[in-house]
Parts: structure tokens; sequence; C-alpha cells
């Protein structure tokens, strides 16, 4: 009895141990998928982040690397289409798919980018498909059935004028028959497609090719058939739109987010040629709302196409790519998309189901993501000084010297948007100086710097005043002979632009002046008349970056580094 009792007793413990160490594991398992995009410190709403895109991986791969996506600071994930194509292997196959509907693939399945979105949603991290819905196949026979009839395309040839808004929308692509968009069944078969992604968890769209297709302003319904699926979608808009192009961005952004090609060729551009930016934006000058952009530091057109065909990044070296993304993506209301480059620059090489880079991991790439997740909301400003371009936020700075090269550098404090103190740079663990006007610091290998706190931000505040005490002095006046004069200065030397009169132009004197904009700097009066760079006879903001581009070796320096004398 005693020994069926011990045994009984035995098997109980085991049993117990058993279940407690079946517990443990699920805890260790729930808490592993409990640490959600918050702890990683993802922005809980998604567009607040950037954009790693995922060109051509496999959704098992894009999941398999799901954590060291979220650690890297990336919101969201994007991949490439996700629709059946004509053919596997090279990668442009992709870019001809058969139909709106999820077949075989190099991708992976169905199921597969359903699994791909349940675990990203753990880490915090949307999915963004790619859509091919202009064209389908130029193998008219393979395309889905329901959609052949000749009624469903439009039949007027190849486009010849790109600047011609009907060609653009309503001729062929190259070999491509142009699908038309307008035809309400058409809509109706999209729709059920994205329907279907949306389905699955997949929470945003990136159309292809979207310049070539309508806006309901112009007879198309379609993109507002789009927004109707309730779907954050971005259109890809890689030039000039034709017709009125302001009026037709502006159109398509009532309905989708574009991109904004233009202003991030200028910066990935400057950076190849080692020179700062000469533009701070491109379509939120001509009245587009920030928010509605996607910026990139390169895209898989300019990276897997050929030469001669719009691929003009894939030799770049990935620094300067880098340098361009950490301006771009530490921008506060666009987004950025980070370009998982393909393992070959050959476009015959490049092969859909391939894994691609995972720089993406760097510390000066996540550093850049980090930054722009723990500043969502505050302002910003941007700026160029000393041989670099500056993103100045409420709390912080990402800097990137154009020639790619470190070393210790002097920029400006734009607005005095960086509260004064001392900084560590995230990606060299250098330290940075910020005072009311300037940020210096050593910028490490990579030529970037990023340095940010999280601290509630603080308005800057004007320097105090020198007001005289309460208590009057003697009224007592001097005699009228001692009063100062009223005649205008007489400087008749010096260096236009020496704000600080040290017989030198430099960043330091550029800061003055926008001190003095901002009332926090009092200007002498032959520092006044130095000050008026452009002479157009007063001091603004103007002046000072007439300073900046002199120190930068650019056009429109005004007068700049020349004698007082020889210009008056």
């Amino acid at each position: 009895m005693t020994k069926r009792l011990t045994g009984l007793l035995l098997c109980v413990c085991v049993l117990i141990s058993c279940f407690t160490f079946g517990a443990i594991q699920t805890a260790a398992a729930d808490a592993s998928a409990k640490k959600t995009g918050a702890d990683y410190g993802l922005p809980k709403n998604y567009l607040d982040g950037n954009i790693l895109h995922c060109f051509n991986w496999k959704y098992i791969d894009i999941k398999n690397e799901l954590k060291s996506i979220a650690e890297a600071g990336f919101s969201a994930v994007q991949t490439s289409p996700a629709q059946e194509p004509d053919n596997n292997g090279k990668w442009y196959w992709l870019y001809q798919p058969k139909g709106f509907y999820m077949g075989n693939s190099s991708l992976g399945s169905k199921s597969d980018l359903q699994s791909l979105c349940t675990e990203a949603k753990k880490y915090g991290i949307q999915v963004i498909v790619d859509i091919v819905a202009n064209h389908l196949t130029g193998d008219h026979g393979k395309i889905q059935d329901d959609l052949k009839d000749s009624k469903y395309w439009h039949n007027k040839g190849k486009c010849s004028n790109w600047n011609d808004r009907t060609q653009l929308t309503q001729y062929n692509i190259g070999d491509y028959a142009d699908l038309k968009t307008e035809d309400s069944y058409v809509q109706s078969v999209v729709k059920k497609y994205l329907n279907e992604l949306k389905g699955i968890g997949v929470t945003g769209f990136r159309f292809d090719a979207a310049k070539h297709i309508a806006t309901p302003a112009e007879g198309d319904n379609f993109f507002n058939m789009v927004k109707g699926v309730g779907v954050w979608s971005y259109g890809e808009i890689l030039d000039n739109p034709g017709g009125n192009a302001t009026s037709v961005m502006k159109e398509y952004t009532k309905y989708i987010n574009v991109n904004d090609c233009y202003y991030s060729g200028n910066i990935t551009g400057n950076m190849r040629d080692k020179k700062v930016a000469t533009k701070e934006s491109e379509w939120k000058e001509k009245g587009i709302d920030g928010s509605k952009l996607v910026y990139w530091g390169e895209s898989h057109d300019t990276y897997s196409n050929n030469t001669d065909d719009g691929g003009w990044t894939k030799y770049l070296d990935q620094g300067v790519i880098d340098r361009s993304y950490a301006i771009l993506a530490s921008r506060g209301d666009a987004r950025a998309l980070y370009l998982s480059r393909p393992q070959s620059t050959d476009r015959e090489n490049i092969y859909a189901g391939s894994k691609g880079s995972t720089h993406y991991k760097s510390k000066e790439v996540a550093a850049v993501n980090h930054f722009k997740n723990a500043l969502v909301g505050r302002k910003e400003k941007y700026t160029t000084g000393d041989g670099c371009d500056v993103v100045c936020r409420e709390g912080g700075a990402v800097i990137a010297t154009a020639n790619g090269s470190g070393g210790t550098k002097t920029v400006p404090n734009t607005g005095g948007l960086v509260k004064p103190g001392s900084y560590t740079d995230e990606v060299s663990g250098s330290k940075w100086t910020v005072t009311s006007t300037t940020m210096t610091g050593n910028v490490g290998s990579t030529g970037i710097a990023v340095f940010y706190s999280t601290a509630p931000y603080e308005e800057p505040t004007e320097a105090p005043t020198t007001q005289a005490p309460t208590t009057q002095a003697p009224t007592t006046q001097a005699p009228t002979t001692a009063q100062p004069t009223t005649e205008a200065p007489t400087v008749s030397k010096g260096i236009i632009g020496d704000a600080n009169l040290d017989n030198n132009v430099s960043i330091k004197d550029a800061t003055i002046i926008q001190k003095s904009i901002a009332n926090l700097f009092t200007l002498s009066e032959d520092a006044r008349l130095l000050c008026d760079v452009n002479s157009n006879g007063g001091i603004e903001i103007k002046d000072a970056t007439c300073i900046q581009k002199y120190i930068a070796k650019m056009n429109g320096a005004g007068n700049a580094g020349r004698k007082y004398e020889e210009v008056n």
C-alpha cells in the first residue's frame, strides 16, 4: 500500500512538473510575443515611422527578420507584388501579373503572406504590398478570363508624348496594354483583390505606375474606389505626371499619397556629387502637404533597371544612399522608404524570392529611424552648414556630411529648436555641444551623426533684457553737447557677411544673422551694413543663406566675402 501511494505521488509530481515546465515555456513565449512595437520604440501610428522595402524577399524571409526590423526602428515593411506573375524567376516578372489574385509566386503563398502579417503585428510592424493595376502581362492569352474582352482595355497604341495626360493614362506603356481602369467592372475586380489582401492583414498598398491611372477629375474613379477600401495607399509617380503637374499631383493626393521623387533624387544626387542640398522640398513647395509624401534614398527602379533606363543609383556607394536616407527619413511629416539592395547590380541576375542586403541593421540607419520615432509630432527646421545637410527637430538633430567624411563640424541650430546642452551621437558615441545657435561635435566615419533627447521640449526663450532697475536714477541730465548724434554709421571697409567683425566670413556669421532676425542678438551698426549680403537694404534669412552658400562654394552667395568698399 505504501509503495503504491508513493508511486502515485511520484506520478503526480512528474505531471505537476510537466505542466509547470509547459506553463513556463508558454509564459516565456507569450512574453516574447508581447514585446510589441512600443517596446522597440515604434510609433503608435506606423505612418509616423519609416518603411523597409524588402524587395523580392520571400514572405518567410521577412517573417524571420521581423525582430531585427523592429530593433532597427522600421514601423512597416513593403513587399513586391503578390499577384501571380506570368513567369517565375527574374524580378521584373512580378510586374507582369496574370490578374488580380494571389497564386504561385517565388515570394510564397497566400497563407505565407497571411502568416507574415499576423507575426508582424506582434512587433508593431505593418505590411504594405505592391499592386500592379494599370496593366497586366503582355501575353494577353494568359490573363484572367473575365478581363480578356477588349472592352476592358484602351486600344490606342503606345504612349509617345509623356507630357500628354491622355496618352499617359490611356495609351500602352511599351508592350503592355493599358487597362481601362475607369470601367466599373475593372474596378470591381481590383477592389475584390484589395479587400482580399486587407482580409489577411495587409495594411497598406503601393500602386506601381500610378501616374498612368487617371484621377477622378479626369473621369476615372479608380483611386476614389481605392480610398473607399479604407487602407493607406501611395502611388509611384517617378517624375513629371504630365499636364499641369502641380494640379495633377494635388488631385492625386486627395485620394492617395505619392512619391516625392524630385526631392529624393535631389538629395541623393547632391550626396553623390559631394554637395549640400539645393532645396528643402519639391511638392511641399508647390502646396502639397508633407504628410502626403513618401521619400526614398533610392528605389527598386533606380537600382534594378539598366543605367540607360533609370538605374542611376545601383553603382553608388551604400554610404551615399545612407546619408541621403538620413536626411530624408528624419523629416517630421513624410515617411521614407529604405531599399534592401538586391545582391546583384545586373538587371538579368536579380531574382524574385532572393533575399537582399541586411545593411538596414547598421547603426547609422537604425539611429535615424530611432530619431524619427522618438520625436513624432515635434517641429523641424532644415538647413545646411559646414558642408553638411542638417535636420533640426525639437529635441535633437540629424547631420550628414555632403562629402561623406567625418571630422569636427559646427552647424546651425536653426530656430534654436535643439535645446542647449551636451548630447551623445547614437552612431559614433561622440559628444556634441549645443548652444542656442550652433551645434558642434565630431561626425564619425559614416558621415552621419544622430543625437536627441526625448525630454519634453520647451520653446526657446529670448535672452534676458538689460532694463534698468525699477528704482529710478537721479534725473540730472547730461549736458546737451554730450548727446549721441543720429548720423548714419560711416563704416568704409570690412568684409561683407562678417557679422561678428572678426575679419572673416564663417558659419558663425550666418548663425548671428539668424539669431538677430529672431531678436536674440543685436547687431552693431557696422555689422548691419556688412550683413546686407544680397544688397536689398535689409537683414533677412536670405543673407544667412548667401553666407552658407559662400562657405559651400555654391552659386547664389550674393556679395559674401567681398570687400565692402568694393561694392559700395
